[in-house]
């Protein structure tokens, strides 16, 4: 054939309904990469700025006897840079709810609040998400997921490496960002840490657990990624009333002390929490 016979033939084309080969040339946003690659400097980014406004507002936590290995004041405001980097894949409503848990852990971080008047202001939130989602599970979850996550906040990284692989389990651009948020507080929480994400972290995190996962049968696949911190804070509660002491003050009893004292490096813990929760639940999700 000749080169304009080559031309003008009709080349085969794709069958009907016959799935075609992705481009090669797909962009980031096809690939799902743009959400973390956004998050994770945004994150970083509000944790710097907020590191600096906590020393101003004194929300700086001192050396503690609960505490791994801290010196001197770190800053414990990060939960808004968490908050703000994951808002744009938000839906409103779940919006509203994260602000509220998020504004009544950043009043703890600056004015602590008696664990009373807490658990009291997080059961508000809990009703919102009941309105919000239409799950009348989803106030409990909130709860019981926030505090959990609170209580695994005890060793650097470990909170924000756990629920990073809660967010990749439940998928979708709103658990990618959330994760590359967790992947850019690391950078100031890892060990030895710079930054600590304080209750505005922790209880917003857990919070946005749930309201990820919140959706008719997404109980179980909520239960199944937060097995680790569910865990934990059972059995940190659990014994603590056994020896006749008040479960929420603080304590080097939780499961990540634990293995810091049988020798586990503090920089190789938060790894090891991200990989067994990761397995943990792939493991317990339902089908």
């Amino acid at each position: 054939m000749t080169p304009s016979e080559i031309a003008g033939a009709a080349w085969p084309t794709t069958p009907p309904g016959y799935p075609r080969r992705p481009s090669p040339g797909c962009n980031l946003a096809a690939a799902g990469f743009l959400p973390i690659l956004i998050a994770i400097p945004a994150a970083a980014a509000g944790t710097w700025l907020l590191a600096k406004l906590a020393h101003r507002l004194g929300a700086v936590a001192r050396v503690a006897p609960d505490r791994w290995h801290q010196t001197g004041a770190v800053p414990r405001l990060a939960g808004p840079a968490l908050l703000l980097a994951t808002a744009p894949w938000q839906e409103p409503g779940d919006l509203a709810v994260l602000g509220l848990v998020c504004a009544i852990g950043s009043w703890d971080d600056i004015r602590p609040m008696s664990p009373a008047v807490k658990a009291l202001c997080l059961l508000a939130a809990a009703g919102l998400a009941i309105g919000v989602t239409g799950l009348w599970w989803a106030g409990p979850a909130l709860w019981l997921v926030a505090n959990a996550l609170n209580l695994l906040d005890h060793a650097d990284g470990v909170a924000a490496a756990t629920a990073a692989a809660a967010f990749l389990g439940l998928n979708g651009d709103p658990g990618l960002a959330a994760a590359g948020a967790c992947a850019g507080f690391l950078l100031f929480n890892y060990p030895p840490a710079r930054a600590f994400m304080g209750d505005s972290g922790s209880l917003t995190l857990g919070a946005m657990i749930v309201m990820l996962g919140a959706k008719p049968g997404g109980l179980g696949t909520i239960a199944a990624w937060c097995a680790i911190p569910l865990a934990d804070a059972i059995r940190v509660t659990l014994c603590r009333i056994a020896r006749g002491q008040k479960p929420w003050v603080g304590g080097t009893d939780h499961s990540g002390h634990i293995l810091l004292r049988a020798g586990i490096p503090p920089r190789l813990l938060p790894l090891g929490y991200f990989l067994v929760a990761g397995a943990v639940g792939l493991l317990l999700r339902p089908e």
